[in-house]
């Protein structure tokens, strides 16, 4: 199949979808389909930035109709390089735009929602649906694709919410690069960190909003360190300098470490013929040297369903996760982590202090995480979407 993954975000910009869309397009590519990305902006400062499949950039036109220049966009590609079938990841832009363009190519067009473009959490403004100009294009959207994915229980019900029809949602999981975060350590994590080699690392990995629950976990730090005076806690994302303040407050300088985004190790050399180790894959290297992750977002629809989760168990670690939509998929109570009532920092604390006290549990729930996370192989997961794209095909004649 000539398939197209349309986004209106790339890498080298780090986000769930975006890694996700990476690991599809090279699983799509690996099962012999011929695949791109396409609509990221980026023409000329990515200009030298190469992946293993082609991703095609279009320059940044300000002050211009965005939907307009986004359709002319989407039509002028297609109609160069063909198209079997359109996936976008979001409902917006993404999906109303090639929606529209369904009205003169008859396209299969496939929708997956990766969070805001379908969640809605009133109480913080969370959620595009909450836009009156954006949700009637979300409504249009679903109804005019062939048929949509769902990442999650809760994703699901926020289709069926937004009005979506049951009968065209399809679930599909996201995946996990197994041999990522299975590789032997390069790096020394605590050293680069400036912590002491037997600090106990707690970790957690997303670029920064409240419904994430960053504050929640750094106030259960003091009731962690007054039992394990070891502990140290990892944040991992974007804008996370939101968080320096609350750290301050609590006297946890030098006890809860700020990483900002770290690099994903995708790009390859210009000349295309190997991928770039020039530098080591930190994210990973933290993963392995860590002893357990923690999730700790506050509300239904705060996670659709956590890469970074999939990532971690896929590196052994057991979790510690708030029991909400997106978290309640993947971690079986007891087993391969614990779920914790969310919004609750001495809970929280409780939930790591019961890994951090049993090397045995740990290794236990690790182990039971890793197998898990065997489930959910990229290559599998394509293989399902192909289905998906094969279906759309069908219901598009």
């Amino acid at each position: 199949m000539n398939i197209v993954l349309y986004v209106n975000s790339f890498l080298p910009s780090i986000g769930g979808r975006e890694i996700v869309v990476h690991h599809l397009a090279r699983a799509l590519k690996t099962l012999g389909h011929k695949v791109r990305v396409l609509g990221p902006a980026g023409w000329w400062s990515q200009r030298k930035t190469r992946f293993e499949y082609p991703v095609h950039r279009w320059p940044t036109l300000r002050g211009l109709f965005k939907d307009q220049v986004g359709f002319t966009q989407l039509l002028l590609d297609t109609t160069f390089w063909g198209c079997d079938v359109i996936h976008a990841h979001n409902t917006t832009p993404t999906g109303y735009t090639a929606a529209r363009l369904k009205s003169i190519r008859n396209f299969p067009l496939v929708i997956t929602p990766h969070g805001a473009d379908i969640h809605v959490i009133p109480e913080i403004e969370h959620g595009l649906r909450l836009d009156p100009i954006q949700k009637p294009k979300i409504d249009w959207a679903l109804q005019k694709a062939e048929l949509m994915t769902a990442i999650s229980a809760s994703v699901e019900a926020s289709l069926l919410d937004a009005g979506a029809p049951r009968d065209k949602i399809r679930k599909i999981p996201n995946g996990v690069d197994l041999e990522r975060f299975q590789r032997p350590i390069a790096s020394d994590v605590r050293r680069w960190l400036q912590f002491q080699e037997d600090s106990q690392l707690i970790v957690t990995v997303g670029n920064y909003h409240p419904r994430k629950g960053h504050e929640v976990l750094i106030r259960a730090m003091p009731l962690i360190l007054k039992s394990e005076p070891r502990a140290r806690l990892i944040i991992v994302g974007r804008n996370s300098g939101e968080l320096e303040p609350l750290i301050r407050d609590l006297g946890l300088d030098g006890k809860v470490k700020l990483t900002g985004p770290i690099d994903f190790p995708a790009i390859i050399s210009e000349n295309g013929a190997s991928q770039d180790h020039s530098k080591p894959d930190m994210l990973a290297a933290i993963y392995r040297s860590s002893e357990l992750y923690v999730s700790a977002g506050l509300n239904e629809g705060a996670e659709g369903l956590s890469l970074a989760v999939f990532e971690a168990m896929a590196a052994g670690l057991p979790i510690v996760a708030t029991n909400i939509s997106g978290n309640r998929d993947i971690i079986q109570n007891g087993k391969n982590g614990f779920l914790i009532p969310p919004d609750n920092p001495v809970q929280l604390g409780e939930g790591v202090l019961r890994m951090l006290t049993s090397d045995e549990s740990r290794t236990v729930m690790g182990e039971k995480a890793k197998a898990f996370a065997k489930k959910y192989r990229w290559s599998e997961i394509a293989r399902q979407y192909l289905a998906v794209y094969d279906e759309a095909s069908e219901r598009s004649t």
